[in-house]
């Protein structure tokens, strides 16, 4: 399977383990990370680094596509759950129904476009029941970026996809079975919502996305080609975790790559003066809370 270590370790980078690379100096970097790579082999020997104070952390990751510079609605929206034990990647449907201080109903994804990560963060807390420690905003030109400048992504497609992208006239299809993808067709592939299932459908082919790379990206061995993708994305990708928190991260990562489980937020569509909304279900919110305790 061609390049599958490079790109495995890019998804990561997407998720949030890697993007400690945001935070680091354009000059150097390379020798910084080498001296940090060493003490993550510890992890090898069944020696336990220190790791951030409290035993659970929560990161909310947005995907934006702010294609012409503008604030834009958060297209994906996940929690990642990170526990002594145990991590959990929770999704958020974008059109879930929330109520906005000052904008009344709204759609979730528009905590973004009114009030940037602070509105988003404050309403995940309120939506969860949870404290949300560190952020990440992933413009999704990171993805295509990534991709190419590690050379393409090889992904089993289910099924024949057609995808259009009108704004940029890109069309193309990709065919059931092993494809190696461009960058643009990687993300035309994670934003695909033409199947009829929408957004949970694309939710859905996200989460396998991310199972089917997850048993390859948190290897030792892959370390050391995370500055050629740092390079390409760096300027699309923004996080309010520095340095010592990003080590933290990425070693209870590596520790934890074998025990990660995947939910979303279960619900309806539902109109509300002919808009249509997602809402979350009473049973499926107190499950995901829980989980996240």
């Amino acid at each position: 399977m061609k390049r599958r270590k490079p790109i495995a370790v890019f998804i990561a980078l997407f998720i949030c383990i890697t993007t400690l690379f945001t935070i680091m100096p354009d000059a150097g970097y390379e020798d910084t990370f080498s001296k940090y790579s060493s003490s993550i082999a510890v992890v090898e020997e069944n020696i336990k680094p220190v790791i951030v104070e409290e035993s659970i952390k929560n990161i909310l990751i947005l995907g934006i596509d702010s294609r012409h510079g503008e604030r834009s609605r958060s297209d994906t929206m996940l929690v990642l759950n990170i526990k002594d034990d145990k991590i959990n990647l929770i999704s958020i449907p974008r059109d879930t129904l929330v109520e906005l201080k000052g904008k009344g109903i709204q759609k979730i994804n528009a905590a973004y476009a009114y009030g940037g990560v602070d509105l988003s963060k404050k309403t995940v807390e309120k939506l969860l029941d949870i404290k949300i420690d560190h952020y990440m905003v992933v413009n999704f030109k990171a993805i295509e970026k990534g991709v190419d400048a590690l050379g393409g992504f090889d992904v089993q497609i289910p099924k024949k996809i057609r995808i259009s992208d009108p704004e940029f006239k890109r069309y193309f299809t990709l065919k059931e079975g092993k494809q190696t993808l461009s960058g643009v067709q990687t993300l035309g592939y994670l934003r695909y919502r033409s199947d009829g299932r929408g957004d949970i459908g694309r939710i859905g082919r996200q989460q396998n996305f991310l199972k089917d790379i997850q048993r390859n990206f948190l290897k030792v061995d892959n370390i050391f080609v995370l500055p050629k993708a740092y390079k390409a994305i760096k300027s699309e990708i923004s996080t309010n975790m520095d340095f010592g928190d990003m080590m933290d991260y990425f070693v209870r990562g590596y520790e934890l790559k074998d025990n990660v489980d995947y939910h979303i937020l279960k619900g309806y569509c539902k109109y509300i003066n002919e808009v249509s909304y997602y809402v979350g279900d009473d049973q499926s919110l107190q499950a995901l809370r829980q989980v996240l305790q």
